[in-house]
Parts: C-alpha cells; sequence; structure tokens
C-alpha cells in the first residue's frame, strides 16, 4: 500500500513474475507533489507517511503508473485539520501525518495520468482501471467495478474537459485545508448515480436517506475466477 518508489513497485513486480498474487497501490499525491512541498510556507500540509519524494522519485513512479505496474490509485484520506497538525509543529515525529484527498482523488488522478501538460499520457481506459474497475476486482467486491448486467448501478459520470482550480476552503472534506491548493486540475464528477439512484449533479447533493448495505467480499482466488470468466464491455466510471 501507498508505495512512493519506483523500486517498491518493482519489488512487486518482481513477485508478480513469479506467480505471486501481489498488486501495487499508491497515492494522488505521490503522483503529483514531491519534497519541495516542505520548504514552502506551509510544510505542515504535508506531512504525511511515507513523506514525498524527490521530483525524480515522482517522474520514475508515474512511469511504473503508464507502464501498467502500479494496480490503484487510492487517496489515504486523513482529515486531520490544520488546528490539529499546528499542535505540534515543534516536532514531525509527533505532527498528526496524513492528508485529505477523497474529494480531490479523481481530479488528481485524472490529471496525472491524462494532462500530457502534467507529464501524463494516458488513456482513460487505464484511468478508469486503476480508479474503479481493479480496485473492485482486487478486493474481491462483487457486483462493483462494471457496468454490466447483474452489476450495481453505482456510477460517475465526469467532464474530462473540465478545469477547476482547487480551493481548499470550498471542498466538502471535513478540513480546511488541501495539499493541492491552488493547483489547476481536470475531470471533475458531473453527476453520481448511486444504487440507480442520482445522488450528485448540477444542482448538488440529493440526499436519498440512509439507504446504504453491507456488501460482503467474495473470496480473493474465487472472485479471480469468476470475474476471468465473466466478460463485460465497459468499466465502471467511464
Amino acid at each position: 500500500m501507498h508505495q512512493s518508489t519506483p523500486a517498491a513497485v518493482d519489488l512487486v513486480a518482481e513477485a508478480r513474475s513469479r506467480g505471486l498474487a501481489a498488486y501495487s497501490e499508491t497515492c494522488p499525491h505521490y503522483l503529483t507533489l514531491d519534497d519541495s512541498v516542505y520548504g514552502s510556507a506551509f510544510p505542515e500540509w504535508y506531512a504525511c507517511c511515507p513523506p514525498m519524494r524527490s521530483a525524480e522519485t515522482v517522474a520514475a513512479l508515474k512511469d511504473r503508473l503508464a507502464a501498467g505496474a502500479i494496480h490503484t490509485i487510492a487517496s489515504d484520506h486523513s482529515c486531520y485539520d490544520l488546528s490539529q497538525k499546528r499542535e505540534r509543529t515543534d516536532d514531525i515525529r509527533a505532527m498528526p501525518h496524513g492528508l485529505p484527498g477523497v474529494e480531490t482523488r479523481m481530479p488528481v488522478a485524472f490529471t496525472a495520468m491524462m494532462d500530457s501538460a502534467s507529464g501524463g499520457e494516458g488513456r482513460v481506459e487505464d484511468f478508469v482501471e486503476v480508479f474503479a474497475a481493479g480496485p473492485a476486482r482486487i478486493n474481491a467486491v462483487p457486483g462493483k467495478g462494471t457496468i454490466a448486467a447483474g452489476f450495481d448501478a453505482d456510477l460517475v459520470i465526469f467532464d474530462p474537459a473540465e478545469e477547476r482550480t482547487v480551493d481548499g476552503g470550498a471542498l466538502h472534506m471535513g478540513t480546511d485545508f488541501s495539499p493541492f491548493e491552488g493547483r489547476t486540475l481536470t475531470g471533475w464528477p458531473a453527476v453520481v448515480v448511486s444504487a440507480g439512484r442520482i445522488v450528485v449533479d448540477r444542482d448538488g447533493f440529493h440526499d436519498p436517506g440512509p439507504v446504504g448495505r453491507f456488501v460482503a467480499r467474495n473470496g480473493f482466488r474465487e472472485h479471480q475466477a469468476a470475474t476471468a470468466d465473466s466478460t463485460p464491455t465497459v468499466p465502471a466510471t467511464l
């Protein structure tokens, strides 16, 4: 989890070459931020574990992603606010570690993978794979990760051309900052459908009430075999 160096990804790739069921996961901040952020006016914004790496390491990690060696991108969302982080600015070891990132996961990952100005030249299908389809399959979650008959109607429709500049104070996470403050990102969600209900659109959030249900995972190997035998044509989130 949270691999931040190409060497870590290469170790997983080597294990896979020996037939092990091993997968690599990274986070949006390891694909877009480097250790120069610790010299900024607000270094506490970026206190996380693993820490940010050099620009060269970030570039090499993106190369592994483009080559298909990274299988999922997760947010590693930790919703500390600045008052909590600044309680221990005297000692980085005691400062709460973690970044808020669940709301920005889609546009940060999409920009990193697709925007040539940000060094990305990927395919939208690859983005969908690491963002939605792959995580559902790897984690053996039935009914998720694919647009096909019999799967849950949980869909995100996003605009690949929409640009927004991140304003941490305008986001909906329970914190007061974003490590991506001031960055212009593309690929923001426009419509969210949960269990067939539109819960987010241009008019805002439409609360369906407490309609969630527990979804048990399948056995890992049984799920892998079942998904390998199926032939869905469209991955989720596309």
